[in-house]
This record gives C-alpha cells, structure tokens and sequence, in this order.
C-alpha cells in the first residue's frame, strides 16, 4: 500500500473519531511462498491482506479493537469498538497520553523487485536447488518466502503506518527474501539458507550446493563423548542463541522487575571485551522499520559495549519510570510484555567461519541449533540440540561427522568465552558473526 493511500485511511479514522484521543495503526502486506519436498514443489500460497487497530484513550483508560474492513462502515465500527472497551477496561496507573508529533529518519528498505517477484521466479531457484540434491542421491526440502510490508513470521501484523489525534504520523514499507533449504537422506542433513530485503541475491544452486555438502559430511557420524568442548558456531546457531537471549532480557521491563541479567549491572562488565551488542534498525543488513508500535523513533541503542552492560531497549512506559526518553521499542498498547529487541547486532570481526576452524585443535563445529528452551532466565541458560551438522574439528580441519548432543549453556557465559568470530551477515533475523567459543557445554548425546 502506497503511502498516500494509508495516510489517507488513517486521516478518515481520525476524522471519523469526532475528537476522541485517538491512535490508529494501518498494517499488513503481501506474504507470497513456495513450499518444497521430495525435491518437488509441494505448495504455493499467497495472501495480501490489510489490518486496522484503533486505540482510545479517555483519562487513565485505553481500549483497542481490530479488525480488516476497511470501509467507512468498518471503520465506524472498530470506533465504537474500541471506545467500549475503553469503557469497561479497568484504569491503568501511570497511562500515558498519547506522543505528540515525532521525526523519523529515512529507512531504505524496500526493493520493488523483490514486491513482485512471482511464483514462476520462485520455482526457477527451487528447480536449480533440487536438482542438485537428485544429482546427490538427497531429498530437498524447504521454502522461498517474499514479503513486501509487516506481516511476520506467524502471520502477525506490525505497523505499516500509525497516526493519532495528536499529529502524529508515520509510514514505512520493506521488503523481505528468505530461501531455506536442508538435505535429506535418513539421519544425515545438512541446511543452508539466506535472509535480506532483496530476492536478487537469492542462488538456489548454491545454497543447495552448501546443504548437500553438509549432508553429504554428515553421514555415519561418530559418538563423543558429552563434556566441554571448543566449538566454532555457524552465524545461524548464534542468531538463535541471541535472538532467545533478548526476549528474555534486553527489555527494560524485565530489567526493573528484576528478571533479567542485566538488573543492577548497567554499567558493569558482564560479557568478554570483544562483545559489543546493540539494536539498530539502520543497520544496512537489517532496513527495519523507523519507528515501534507507538510512533516514536527508534533509537539505535548499544545494549552491550565491549563487554559492559550500556542499556537496556525502553518504551513510553517503562522510560517514564526512570524520567528517561523512549528508544522506540514498543509494542502495542496496552501489553503487559514491555519493550522488545527487534534489531539485534552482534558485532564480528573479519574473514570467514572456515578461518575460525582452522584455528581449533579440536572441538566440534555447529551448523545450527533447534528445540531451544530457557533453563533459567537470570543466568540466560537455554537447553536445545544441534541440527543439520555436528562435526568433528582436528587440527585446524573439519574430519568427520559427530553424533548430535543436547546443550545446556549460560548464553552470557559463552559470550565470556568468545576467542574469535567470523564477518557478520543476517541469519535468522539477526546480524551476527560466527563465533569460536571455548568450553560449551554439551550435556548430553543421542543416537543420530
């Protein structure tokens, strides 16, 4: 949707409101993929959709109502909506009126290319990738997923634009390219993938090439025994690692009740010299959205710098409680979650993960993990299990394959632990290099 166009929406919802505080948030998009298996096309899908949130205030009361009738009628109704569940909420101490008119800076993150790239083009990568997996004796699975606007992952809708009665107003539009392939063959696979707002850097032979070459490694692997090892983390193993560390931490609400690591150490060292770690929307790998849920900008915000804990990320809400200005992290109001990370950035070093590899004597070297699960909050202690390639490093050189272990690791530990990482790309929605960690925890083996 064209910005005139949603600007417009949301000036009649506004207009429609006769003089009532008021906040309108306009999401939605397109959301195109192909699925595969069995190194064929399994299922195509396709879905543009619109919906509208509209939010009252009246004193210390708010009430939301959405809805996707986007006509006049539908409008007035989502109004009524949401001014009788204004009603009948309960007040809110601390309510915030709604902000007054911000600036935002320019993100470009759409690529109208990759807006309109069809199901044909889709299944023109797909076909180069499985036909290498059938020249391998694999069976390829996976998905080629193109997105223009804010539907997410699990099919959530973030703000496309957002105005209020105040004057506030705001829009942006990105595009997203995502291939994900693994190769199969009984218990051995391996998996590749790749994530940016542009389809054209999208080489469906060469992810299958580096999936198939996993795959094929990872064949009649070898049992070692659980303990501590040197491990070199592929960059999708990190994101996973920090993406699970931020929901459970970097929000300022977790850190003023207490419930995240960083609670009494802003400003003290809590991770290696060589970890910084921020937020930033700007960063030319992500090209996310300018502003939150709320309208307000956000701030690029330094979460961790060279190992000292600088900030956590801050909505209107829990800014206010420390007299401080929001780094536009929220999410729809009301919520009870607080502020959210959503542009995470560890940043790496130079060169490539083979280079980390040949620096170890002998340790393991990770591909990705699944199945992650938090142990214990506090100390950030996530369980999980590798995937898609666990093998053997000696003497600077990958050797063979190795039977899968369950993890049980302190993520703030393993970032104190950090003796190399990779350049940084984008992997499951994080910036992050690979990294070369000593003494991760694998607690446990299993038969595959």
């Amino acid at each position: 949707m064209q910005k005139e166009e949603a600007k417009g929406i949301l000036e009649r919802t506004i207009a429609a409101a006769g003089g009532l505080e008021l906040e309108v948030m306009l999401g939605g998009g397109s959301d195109t993929l192909t699925r595969f298996a069995n190194n064929e096309i399994t299922q195509n899908v396709a879905e543009r959709r619109y919906l509208v949130s509209v939010r009252i205030v009246e004193g210390k009361r708010t009430g939301r109502a959405t809805g996707n009738d986007l006509s006049k009628a539908g409008i007035a109704r989502l109004i009524e909506r949401a001014a009788a569940a204004t009603r009948l909420s309960p007040e809110i101490q601390g309510l915030l009126p709604l902000p007054d008119p911000q600036t935002y800076r320019e993100v470009d993150g759409f690529d109208a290319a990759t807006a309109s790239l069809g199901a044909d083009a889709r299944a023109g990568e797909i076909g180069k990738a499985v036909a290498r997996c059938r020249e391998a004796g694999l069976e390829g699975a996976g998905i080629y997923e193109v997105r223009a606007g804010t539907i997410g992952d699990y099919g959530e809708i973030g703000p496309l634009a957002l105005a209020n009665s105040r004057g506030l107003s705001a829009y942006h539009v990105g595009t997203s390219a995502e291939f994900l392939i693994s190769a199969l063959e009984g218990t051995a696979s391996g998996w590749a993938g790749y994530e940016s707002h542009r389809a054209g850097g999208v080489d469906g032979a060469a992810l299958s090439a580096r999936a198939v070459e996993k795959a094929v490694r990872s064949r009649d692997p070898k049992a070692w025994a659980p303990g501590r090892y040197t491990v070199v983390l592929e960059p999708a193993a990190v994101a996973d690692l920090i993406q699970d560390m931020s929901w459970i931490s970097f929000g300022a609400l977790l850190v003023q009740e207490g419930r995240s690591f960083l609670a009494g150490k802003i400003g003290q060292k809590v991770m290696g010299e060589n970890i910084t770690l921020r937020d930033d929307p700007f960063h030319p790998l992500h090209r996310g959205s300018p502003f939150d849920s709320e309208g307000m900008p956000t701030i690029p915000t330094t979460i961790i710098e060279r190992g000292v804990a600088r900030s956590a990320v801050y909505d209107r809400q829990t800014a206010a409680k420390e007299g401080r200005e929001s780094t536009g992290h929220g999410l729809p109001v009301p919520n009870t979650y607080g502020p959210l990370a959503r542009h995470l950035v560890l940043e790496g070093g130079e060169g490539s993960v083979e280079h980390l590899i040949r620096r170890v004597d002998r340790g393991l070297l990770v591909t990705r993990v699944w199945y992650t699960n938090v142990v214990d909050p506090k100390s950030v202690t996530l369980t999980g299990m590798t995937r898609d390639g666990l093998f053997a490093i000696e003497k600077g050189r990958v050797t063979h394959a190795v039977r899968n272990f369950r993890f049980n690791q302190s993520v703030v530990q393993m970032l104190n632990q950090v003796e190399g990482m990779s350049a940084p790309v984008c992997s499951g929605g994080v910036v992050c290099p690979g990294l070369l960690v000593r003494d991760f925890h694998m607690s446990s083996a299993t038969e595959f």
